[in-house]
Formats: structure tokens, C-alpha cells, sequence
């Protein structure tokens, strides 16, 4: 079964609008600029902080090489409109458009760390914008038109080919003779590097920094990844506790300059990654160009 483009899963089960969602809800973050964690008080209460305090934007080395949030929305708008062309061949209409372009957080790879930004985390706590966890069920479809847009999945009789239906024909034709293992190579890497971050003794003496600090709060937890899990914390709605851990979160990120450290650890790590992997990385760079470039035309055509 043939992947999607960027690693997102196979193409008969996620339809291009799918694909959009599931970039946008990956693991991301903001941070701090300035490593603090050498000195910071460990144990002091977390002070608030300020309102219109900043999140500064923050990049990784390995940023270059991988489609953008931007370049994304292109790619998916793509798939959208050679999935319309495939759908009304059968006398149907795709009804599942990607959206027009991606709102791209101020701070870059929002929440990669955890939450960063006082104000979001002061009215949504961990929410993305206040959004309900639980997903809306999308609009029942008729049976021709789920096997239009997804196919059977069955073999075709050409070797490695299955009926994808028109979701796996616009892959087809946006990824033709694009090596996308190589567009998704900076992905796994980033993976990877994220991975690995989490055993690095700093981001370690980190976490126990923060982690006695959020305590000194009342709020018990070994990582900055354990609220997100916790369903007293990250329900379906937004609740003044939820507010309060997020908040304490924050202050703590502050005060013991966890983000920092993290982020410059991981740095460290993809830096290292890409002088090994210099060769196979520019060619995933030749790669990605081609497919947004191949995708910009197509989104000009049917703006023509």
C-alpha cells in the first residue's frame, strides 16, 4: 500500500483535506531564546508570566529541508483539486476542499515543548484555540461516492498497485517521479532527533527542574508531556484547573529555561544529523521543490 505525500499515512485512508489536519496536529512547539536552566531557582514558587510577554519564534537546523506549513496548504490544495477532477469524471463532486491557506504560529514548531505562550494557555489552557477534543463525525456519504474517493483496495493486477480510487490518483499524478521517500525523509529525522532528545541527560535535568518546580504549585507531574495525557487536565472542555496547570507550566518552562535547553539539545542533534546525512538531505530539498512547484501549478491552473 502506497504512502501518502510526507509520511501522512496511506492514500485510501486519508483523503487531502485529512492530511492538512493531521501536519497541523502534529508534535510542534514554541520556546525561549535564552538557555536560563544553569540558573534558575529550583525550587521557588513559579511567578505568573507577564501578559505581553512574547514568544519568541523558534527554528530547528533541519527546518530547510521539509515543506513548510505554507508550501503544505499548497500541496494539499493540490490533492484537492485532482481528487475534484478525478470525482466529477463519475458524475460527483469532491466536497472535502482544503482550506485556502494555514494560519502559522508566531513562535514557529508551536508546542514541539509544550505549551509556551501565557496568553493562549490563559484562555484555552491546553486546548488548540478552545477547540472540543472529541471530533466531529463527518457527514454520511453514499456508497458510490466512498468508493469513488477511496477505492476498493484491492489489487489492481499491475504489480504494487491498488484501487486507491480518485484520492490515490491524485497522488499518482502530484507525486509522479517525485522521490517522496526522499520529501519524507526530513520528517523522520525530526522524529528521530525528538526521540532521542528525550533520553539526552540535560533535557533530563530539565524535566526534574520543572518537575519540582510545578510541584512547589501543587501540580504533580515527572514531564512537561504528562498533562497532555492526564484527563483531570485536557478534557473536552476548558476548565479554570486546566488554566491554572497550563499557566504554572509556563512559569516553570520560564523559570528553569527548560525550553531552551531542550530545543538547543535537539539543534545539537540534527546539526550532527545533517553532516552525516548531508548527500541524502539535498536531494530531499531537490525533491520537496518539485513537488510544491508541480502543486503551485496546479492550484494556478484552477485558479485560471
Amino acid at each position: 500500500m502506497r504512502r501518502g505525500p510526507l509520511g501522512r499515512g496511506p492514500v485510501r485512508r486519508a483523503a487531502p483535506a485529512v492530511l492538512l489536519a493531521a501536519l497541523l496536529t502534529a508534535c510542534s512547539s514554541g520556546t525561549g531564546a535564552t538557555d536560563r536552566a544553569g540558573g534558575a531557582d529550583r525550587t521557588a514558587t513559579p511567578r505568573t508570566p507577564a501578559a505581553t510577554a512574547p514568544a519568541p519564534r523558534i527554528t530547528l537546523p533541519l527546518d530547510p529541508y521539509q515543506v513548510s506549513d505554507e508550501d503544505f496548504s499548497t500541496v494539499s490544495r493540490a490533492l484537492a483539486e485532482l481528487t475534484d477532477r478525478c470525482m466529477r469524471e463519475q458524475g460527483l463532486r469532491y466536497d472535502e476542499q482544503a482550506p485556502e491557506g494555514v494560519a502559522t504560529s508566531a513562535t514557529g514548531h508551536e508546542r514541539r515543548y509544550g505549551i509556551t505562550v501565557p496568553q493562549t494557555a490563559r484562555r484555552y489552557g491546553y486546548h488548540l484555540g478552545g477547540a472540543p477534543v472529541r471530533e466531529v463525525a463527518p457527514a454520511p456519504r453514499s456508497q458510490r461516492y466512498q468508493r469513488a474517493l477511496m477505492g476498493t483496495g484491492r489489487p489492481t493486477g499491475v504489480e504494487g498497485k491498488f484501487d486507491d480510487g480518485c484520492a490515490g490518483r491524485a497522488h499518482e499524478e502530484l507525486e509522479r517521479g517525485i522521490d517522496m521517500d526522499a520529501v519524507d525523509l526530513p520528517q523522520w529525522f525530526k522524529r528521530d532527533s525528538f526521540q532521542r532528545s528525550l533520553r539526552e541527560p540535560r533535557v533530563t535535568r530539565a524535566f526534574a527542574d520543572w518537575s519540582r518546580c510545578m510541584a512547589g504549585s501543587g501540580h504533580r507531574f515527572r514531564t512537561p508531556l504528562d498533562p497532555l495525557s492526564d484527563r483531570r487536565v485536557l478534557g473536552e472542555k476548558v476548565t479554570p484547573y486546566e488554566r491554572a496547570v497550563a499557566m504554572a507550566d509556563i512559569a516553570c518552562k520560564q523559570r528553569t529555561g527548560l525550553v531552551a535547553a531542550w530545543r538547543n539539545t535537539e539543534a545539537a542533534l540534527q546539526r550532527t544529523l545533517i553532516e552525516s546525512e548531508g548527500a541524502r538531505l539535498a536531494k530531499a530539498r531537490r525533491e520537496t521543490a518539485r513537488l510544491i512547484a508541480r502543486a503551485g501549478r496546479i492550484v494556478g491552473a484552477d485558479q485560471n
